[in-house]
């Protein structure tokens, strides 16, 4: 991966994942790329803090309480100010079910776990390069 130019501004990706450990996890991969993140363990958080913000992609977990993530994703893909954000979908569920309910919800992306970092990085890339 290329290293950023210190004069770009930097991405913000928001996580949405109910496993701090995760949450954790991601927010180190991406500072070691030059991205800044926010985090969410509440699902139902995720609209409040689309709106505050602004992220540049959205890192979402499907399976989670109250909301799962398909429905998540569905609200911010049915919302005109935040249908725009990509939705990077990022689950244990394997099945190719799964990937295609994600991707009806709206997803953009669909990325299984355990997961390389360099996928996660290379599918944010892919997602905000236009950006």
């Amino acid at each position: 991966m290329e290293s950023r130019n210190p004069t770009t501004p930097r991405k913000k990706i928001l996580i949405v994942d109910d496993e701090e450990p995760i949450i954790l996890l991601l927010k180190t991969i991406l500072g070691v790329y030059g991205y800044d993140s926010c985090e969410s363990l509440s699902p139902s958080a995720t609209f409040s803090m689309v709106e505050a913000e602004k992220p540049d992609l959205v890192i979402l977990d499907i399976a989670m309480p109250e909301l799962d993530g398909y429905e998540v994703c569905r609200r911010l893909k049915q919302n005109e100010k935040m249908r725009h954000v990509p939705i990077v979908m990022i689950t244990a569920l394997a099945l190719e079910q799964d990937r295609k309910i994600a991707m009806e919800a709206g997803a953009d992306g669909f990325i299984l776990k355990p997961f390389d970092p360099r996928d996660v990085i290379a599918e944010i890339e892919r997602l905000t390069s236009g950006k």
